[in-house]
């Protein structure tokens, strides 16, 4: 039983590591509709608050101007968020340090514990708390303004310079809000429609693949960016400001599903086998892709028109298997959004009865006191951060200090992103600070106007705020890169020509690195590989589970519907993808098990397998066999045996031994020699309709076959 072709088609395709880092650069970098709006607000924003800092002198006019590329955000409603959260925060943090400096002035142990307890409530209060960010802004604040007690210790120096330090943070967010409503605003309704049109693109090259018949692209196995609804249903939530929309919100919900489960058809669609398709079949296929690019094209201009005319009425394909299966839940999914559009471009509209609350929003995450791994996680941030400031303070070499800011605002879930953010933080830094020495050194001391600090602030400006204005995978690389430049060219208010500032934020920022990266790796550590084989293994168990309910006798058959369980399958695919890009970035520990071919070619496999048996779960759903006793039974052994070895890969993968029937080789050995027995009787019993499920079974063995016996 040979290894998945379509699931290891990744591995084998690319050329070397440089051609992939330099395919990836170019995906990250390459222009997409709203992109050069949002860097034009951005260098606006900036040029705006540099202006106004060099004007009124306004101290650390660097980190204002380094703010406005934090508070940018892609749509209106979500910058006046997170301006609003500054401002809130900014307050809120100033006030309590300077309270607590009446008590920790001459107290440097005091200062260090308030420091220390404060944090660690802060960060932990970031991870459970339903206003997490709130509660991990304040905490930042504190942290750092009672670090400036070994700057000013007098305490009116200490109070002037908190006030205008409380003026440079208030003045850019106040400033993008102002920008973000004047210039070319991004509504949300304008991204939902964006990212609708995004998921229709997914499900119309689906559709070209299989009329072409070619594989899944071997460079997108499994499109994390179009799964999943969260991301729809967010900006929903955000352009139902009105009451006309919130009158169509229950509408427009189920549109967004409809569109969701289109998606995943799609995904399963390509994961099949490429084949040639009958002509009927194929009709079917470009009428569906027909539709799906009429409702592309309505996206850009009114809905309302938007009409199916699919020919439903004449039936399944009964020899089409899983892609006829398929396109008839995608044609369903398709009808429901024309009749849901139709209701919402009708005349009147009828408001909606009023129903209870589906409960009141939760203030603290369901184990916030149960799990540990909350509070461990704040505890290592606290003590890297407290780490490097014991360490600049007693080597007093205070410019450095960027080593603490490092271990708070690269500290993530993993080890994996930690160590990814801070790579982007410290590539990002290396750029901005190489350009702002060539600035400092060749351009800076010629300038005597702020009209000429603006013409050589703004082509930086203009980069980073493209770099950040891109996917989440390289945006903070672009917030970085402006820091770096702005900490030295606008350092002060006249020419600046000491290059020593950003030598030493570079090597405050490498520290921090170095620290973080010790702790997180050998302290309590959350590896992000752990956490992508857990994924899977999710994944894996719930597509056993789907089996185990046809394998099951019909008075054990569960009467649930199979649509909870698919949502948790690619919910469970696309973390582990996530998780399996940002565990490269985490050390290999020796006693963990390596696959063959590496993550990704587990990931892909992984979910080709999940993906097929999910689709016989629903093709067993729709379809009668027409079988005699003999042949059921024959089917349900097929479905027993398969989801035993299931249950054996999903142990496996989260390393937990005590799950399962039978051991891994076992459950493989069973597979193979039950294959192999039945094979004769499964061929006699194919008709017309069962070859689909026959040929649908044989591709699910082979898939699974390569996870438990490659893998074992």
């Amino acid at each position: 039983m040979g290894a998945d072709p379509l699931a290891l088609e990744t591995g084998r395709t690319a050329t070397g590591s440089l051609e992939r880092f330099r395919t990836w650069i170019f995906s990250e970098l390459a222009p997409f509709p709203g992109r050069g709006v949002a860097t034009l607000r951005m260098v606006v924003a900036c040029l705006t608050v540099v202006t106004i800092s060099m004007a009124l002198e306004v101290p650390e006019a660097s980190l204002s101007a380094f703010l406005v590329f934090w508070c940018s955000k892609e749509d209106v409603i979500t910058t006046t968020k997170a301006g609003i959260l500054v401002i809130l925060a900014v307050t809120i943090g100033f006030a309590i340090s300077i309270l607590a400096f009446l008590f920790t002035l001459d107290h440097p142990a005091a200062r260090v514990a308030l420091m220390s307890a404060f944090f660690c409530a802060g960060v932990y209060f970031s991870r459970v708390f339903a206003i997490g960010p709130l509660a991990w802004a304040v905490a930042f604040i504190v942290l750092i303004t009672q670090q400036w007690a070994d700057l000013y210790p007098e305490p009116e120096t200490f109070i002037r310079f908190n006030l205008w330090t409380w003026v440079a943070l208030v003045l850019p967010a106040a400033v993008v809000m102002v920008v973000n409503l004047v210039i070319l605003p991004t509504r949300p309704s304008a991204l939902l429609r964006q990212e609708a049109k995004r998921r229709l693109a997914f499900v119309i090259e689906a559709l070209d693949r299989r009329l072409a018949g070619l594989p899944l692209d071997s460079n997108a196995p499994f499109n994390t960016r179009v799964l999943g609804a969260a991301r729809l249903l967010g900006l929903l939530k955000l352009a139902s400001g009105t009451a006309a929309l919130k009158q169509r919100l229950s509408s427009y919900t189920s549109v967004v599903n409809a569109l969701n489960r289109m998606v995943e058809t799609a995904s399963m669609l390509g994961a099949l086998q490429p084949a040639a398709d009958p002509a009927k079949l194929r009709n079917r296929i470009a009428a569906l892709r027909s539709a799906c690019d009429d409702l592309r094209s309505c996206l850009d201009g009114d809905l309302s028109k938007f009409h199916v005319n699919l020919t439903l009425e004449h039936g399944p394909i009964d020899d089409a298997g899983p892609v006829g299966a398929i396109l008839e839940e995608m044609e369903r999914h398709l009808t429901q959004i024309a009749g849901e559009l139709e209701q919402v471009s009708a005349a009147h509209f009828e408001a909606p009865a009023a129903s209870a609350p589906s409960g009141s929003p939760h203030l603290f995450v369901s184990d916030a006191l149960s799990n540990p791994v909350y509070l461990q996680f704040a505890v290592k941030v606290t003590c890297a951060a407290m780490l490097c400031y014991i360490a600049y303070t007693g080597v007093d070499w205070f410019g450095i200090h960027t080593c603490v800011i490092t271990c708070t605002v690269v500290a993530l879930g993993s080890t994996g992103a930690t160590i990814h953010k801070a790579a982007l933080r410290l590539t990002g830094a290396l750029t901005g600070g190489g350009l702002a020495i060539l600035a400092t050194v060749f351009v800076i001391p010629h300038l005597d106007s702020i009209g000429q600090l603006l013409l050589v602030i703004a082509p930086v400006a203009a980069v980073s705020a493209w770099i950040t204005s891109g996917s989440e995978r390289s945006a903070y690389l672009g917030i970085q890169l402006a820091f770096a430049f702005f900490i030295c060219v606008l350092h002060g208010f006249e020419p600046n020509s000491d290059v020593t500032v950003v030598r030493d934020r570079l090597v405050g920022i490498a520290f921090g690195i170095i620290v973080m990266a010790v702790i997180f790796n050998y302290v309590w550590p959350e590896r992000a590989g752990q956490q992508m084989r857990a994924a899977l293994a999710k994944a894996i168990r719930t597509s056993a589970d789907l089996l185990k309910r046809h394998g099951a006798s019909t008075s054990d058959a569960p009467a649930s519907s199979i649509a909870a369980q698919r949502s948790l399958i690619f919910e469970n695919l696309v973390l582990a993808q996530r998780m399996a890009e940002v565990s490269l970035f985490e050390a290999p520990q020796p006693d963990a098990p390596m696959p063959v071919g590496g993550d990704a070619q587990l990931v892909a496999a992984t979910q080709a397998t999940a993906i097929s048996a999910l689709g016989i779960s629903e093709l067993r759903e729709r379809s009668a066999l027409g079988l005699d006793h003999s042949g059921a039974h024959t089917f349900k052994a097929i479905d027993n045996a398969v989801a035993a070895v299931l249950q054996h890969a999903a142990c496996r993968l989260d390393e937990n031994p005590s799950g399962g029937d039978l051991p891994a080789p076992t459950g493989r050995s069973r597979l193979l020699t039950f294959e192999k027995r039945h094979l004769d009787r499964l061929k006699a019993m194919e008709s017309t309709s069962s070859a689909g499920i026959m040929n649908a079974y044989r591709e699910l063995i082979g898939r699974v076959g390569w996870l438990a016996g490659e893998q074992a």
